[in-house]
């Protein structure tokens, strides 16, 4: 078998993708179809990565094939899928217009469920590498889809206080900062630990059974035998993971940003309250 033939054979059904688009499909009917196109762009790529998380290829692989695959698919259902399905979500209330919400002062309590959101997105990524969940996803469907359908739960859950549709649930630019950082450093402690380690953290994963036929190809073809596939998924874990937190503070710092331009825009005062250049002008 050549990677063409696992490249057209290996995509397959998966439940989890028929209820996702369903449930996408519905809350964006609740709150209403984005109505400018970057919005609808980040519904649709999340949608796109759902699909292929769980039905293309990669979610053949990491059903009991590859480690890697497995760390590929729970990161795209982890930090991907849920904060472009809450961007394109619209604002709600739909009163709330992005100049007024950057107009208003921003609460520097954070809310009581915050804690919660940052363990949620942290125990998603070490309790599911924990050898005996780890190993009872590779056996069993049933575990399989639970972890799918809770890896989209607990990232929409952290994610939450950072792109919340309503604006009054996230957190201050620099709490959110702190959060999505301090985040980041639980996930490569956890992926150096993964990438670094001569153990086996799932042993699911060294005797798979080939139901497709394609462990020749990936052993030697590949040349993924099983300690290369548990570095190459303790990198996935450590460095692309990484990409998408540091993406996401960038993110954060924009919006502080451009809310601070336009207080100038409007207030013709800087945030010390000192005339800025337009403000002195006639």
């Amino acid at each position: 078998m050549t990677t063409t033939d696992v490249l057209l054979l290996a995509w397959r059904f998966d439940p989890v993708a028929l209820v996702g688009f369903a449930a996408a499909l519905v809350v964006h009917a609740t709150f209403g179809w984005p109505r400018d196109l970057s919005r609808a762009g980040c519904l649709l790529s999340a949608l796109i990565v759902l699909a292929v998380a769980l039905v293309s290829p990669i979610g053949t692989l990491a059903d009991g094939y590859l480690f890697s695959a497995h760390m590929l698919q729970h990161l795209l259902l982890l930090l991907v899928v849920p904060p472009l399905a809450l961007l394109g979500l619209p604002l709600w209330p739909p009163s709330a217009h992005p100049s007024t919400v950057r107009s208003g002062p921003a609460s520097t309590t954070p809310s009581p469920l915050v804690p919660g959101a940052w363990l949620a997105g942290v125990a998603a990524m070490w309790l599911w590498h924990a050898p005996a969940l780890c190993n009872a996803a590779t056996r069993s469907v049933a575990v399989h889809l639970a972890q799918e359908v809770s890896l989209l739960g607990l990232g929409t859950w952290f994610f939450w206080p950072i792109v919340a549709p309503v604006p009054k649930a996230r957190l201050p630019p620099l709490a959110g900062v702190a959060y999505l950082f301090t985040a980041c450093i639980a996930c490569t402690v956890l992926g150096v630990a993964v990438t670094l380690s001569p153990i086996e953290i799932c042993t699911g994963y060294l005797y798979p059974v080939d139901r497709l036929g394609v462990l020749p190809l990936l052993r030697d073809g590949w040349g993924l035998t099983p300690q290369r596939d548990q570095q190459l998924g303790g990198l996935f874990m450590w460095l692309p993971a990484c990409l998408v937190y540091g993406v996401a503070i960038l993110g954060v710092l924009s919006r502080w940003y451009s809310k601070a331009e336009e207080v100038d825009d409007e207030t013709g005062r800087g945030a010390d309250g000192a005339p800025t250049l337009r403000g002195e002008v006639p």
